[in-house]
């Protein structure tokens, strides 16, 4: 096993040992969830909060620097051996086979190595696959339960006052929203800020010790191409005051976000984007309240939040009912890798061949900001 034809089957012995991996090359670091958060070494952040982080699930040793300054690395694992270390493939390579102990190992050894890190990819395939099933059935069980529709025709209710209350104080006041998607936002009393739970984990198995705080919450839904809840996203608010909680992000998604868009306005046609056949003017933003905001100034346009610059890209803008895209861009001031991000998403919408423009505020960073005059 000494040339680059082994590569791919080096690459899952890796992904199979992840986090073995990222303890030896980045010591400093820890485990959150399903990614392996640290400083960077190359960069040498050790002042600033850890911003390398890496996938222990799902795309296993896939990473990102979310600082910037790692552009052009390859983004697997064996790009962050080559990333840390600062050498090449062939380096990696090498490195790779001492980690793995490849150098001392008989040929049988080692084919009973691939083979069982194949089994084990296979594996890890159907359990990436039931759990991504499993957060779409928990993603439509948040959005739904507990909740109270926040429909167009019923903006009076009271117990809708404090979610009103706030997008008001944002001036987003959804009365205001001309073609308001009724099935897009609901209202919680109650939503449990779920980074702030505490979890312990033994062997291989990590449980709940102990929940995060509640807090009062919107819920909006973000729908696949078929119009299916596969994500929740929740603002969480302060339960006296119209501002958002004070905890940090007062913002999360959970659920399968990947292709999934919140609808906020249906525009001038009137339905909802998995029904509707007839094109016209999607408007694409990153934020729910930046969307909202366009929504009012836009009324004719469909307006769709995608929760994150690289899902923006993900959107199903080859649906009938898409005839032309504006892309409404946060300016992310001195922020290298949004920018890098805010490309890639551009020229992923740009090749479905549909009629696209780019715009953003020229004031503060989005549109929400210009509508407050910030």
């Amino acid at each position: 096993m000494n040339n680059r034809g082994d590569l791919q089957e080096i690459k899952e012995m890796l992904k199979d040992r992840a986090q073995e991996v990222c303890e030896k090359l980045l010591p400093n670091g820890r485990r959150d969830g399903n990614l392996y958060v640290s400083h960077d070494p190359v960069q040498g952040d050790y002042d600033h909060k850890p911003a390398l982080k890496v996938r222990l699930r799902g795309n296993i040793g896939g990473w990102e620097q979310f600082r910037g300054g790692a552009e052009g690395a390859r983004k697997d694992i064996l790009g962050l051996v080559e990333y840390v270390l600062r050498t090449d493939t062939k380096g990696a390579l090498a490195w790779a086979r001492d980690f793995l102990g490849l150098r001392s190992m008989s040929r049988q050894e080692r084919e009973a190595m691939q083979m069982a890190a194949s089994a084990k990819a296979k594996k890890r395939q159907k359990e990436d696959s039931d759990r991504r099933l499993w957060r779409i059935k928990k993603a439509e069980e948040l959005f739904f339960q507990r909740t109270a529709q926040i429909h167009p025709e019923r903006l009076d209710q009271t117990v809708l006052r404090l979610a009103l209350e706030y997008f008001r104080a944002r001036d987003i006041p959804l009365d205001e929203v001309v073609y308001l998607a009724a099935e897009t936002f609901r209202f919680s009393p109650q939503t449990e800020w779920w980074s702030g739970a505490k979890f312990q984990t033994e062997g291989a198995r990590r449980f709940k010790v102990s929940p995060g705080p509640m807090f009062p919450a919107v819920h909006s839904a973000m729908r696949s191409q078929h119009g299916i809840v596969t994500a929740c996203h929740c603002t969480f608010l302060d339960p006296l005051e119209p501002v958002k909680a004070p905890v940090e992000p007062p913002k999360l998604i959970f659920g399968e976000a990947s292709g999934a868009v919140v609808e906020v306005s249906y525009g001038q046609f009137g339905d909802p984007f998995w029904l509707s056949r007839q094109a016209g003017l999607v408007i694409i933003c990153e934020g729910v309240e930046t969307a909202l905001s366009l929504a009012i100034a836009a009324p004719e346009a469909r307006v769709w939040a995608g929760g994150s610059i690289t899902n923006m890209g993900n959107a199903p803008v080859w649906l009938d009912c898409v005839g032309a895209i504006i892309l409404a861009r946060d300016n992310n001031h001195g922020n290298p890798t949004a920018q890098k991000q805010i490309q890639q998403t551009i020229d992923k919408l740009e090749s479905w061949g549909k009629p696209l423009t780019v715009i953003n505020s020229h004031l503060g960073d989005d549109f929400n900001d210009l509508m407050k005059g910030e």
